[in-house]
């Protein structure tokens, strides 16, 4: 089997408060849609970004009730959805260098807040109980050749990342 090209992209999609940020890490300027699907009926569901070189822009959204699809290059999907402000805040990173990516949790409330991360492609779910502040998650992408697909699920509030991680030979 012939391996697939490598892009030259490596950039990262978030909810971060009330804005998807979106981190170029990378020289190659990259292409993003980002779907409100709460709007689909109206003319403001869709926008088209384009993510300049090393750098970072964001998108304002409606953190209250909330449904958010941003597609990429390289399978590259992240949804994020809501009937309420989330008292969790997850940001994942990728890690070219260790061919991983890392999921930090941050617990913002002062509440023990129960979570659940399941593995799309193992089925395998793992339940925690956020106590602490923070939690750091550092899950290896050897086996799957780069891809990854994950939901993460507390309370009202749903993250789905999925995508491949280019990793450079």
């Amino acid at each position: 089997m012939k391996p697939s090209t490598l892009l030259p992209c490596n950039y990262d999609v978030n909810l971060q408060n009330n804005k998807i940020v979106m981190t170029n890490l990378k020289e190659t300027p990259v292409s993003l849609i980002i779907y409100d699907k709460n709007k689909f009926n109206t003319k403001d569901y869709y926008f088209s970004y384009t993510l300049p070189s090393n750098d970072e822009i964001s998108h304002t959204v409606n953190i209250e009730k909330y449904s958010y699809e941003v597609i990429g290059s390289s399978g590259f999907v992240r949804k994020f959805k809501g009937t309420k402000k989330p008292e969790l805040n997850v940001n994942l990173s990728t890690n070219i260098l260790k061919h991983e990516i890392d999921i930090k949790l941050t617990n913002i409330s002062a509440n023990t807040l129960n979570i659940s991360l399941e593995n799309k492609y193992t089925d395998h779910i793992s339940e925690l109980s956020l106590t602490t502040q923070e939690e750091k998650i550092n899950i290896n992408l050897d086996r799957s050749r780069g891809w990854y697909d994950f939901k993460i699920r507390s309370n009202t509030n749903i993250w789905h990342f999925a995508g491949r991680v280019e990793f450079e030979k």
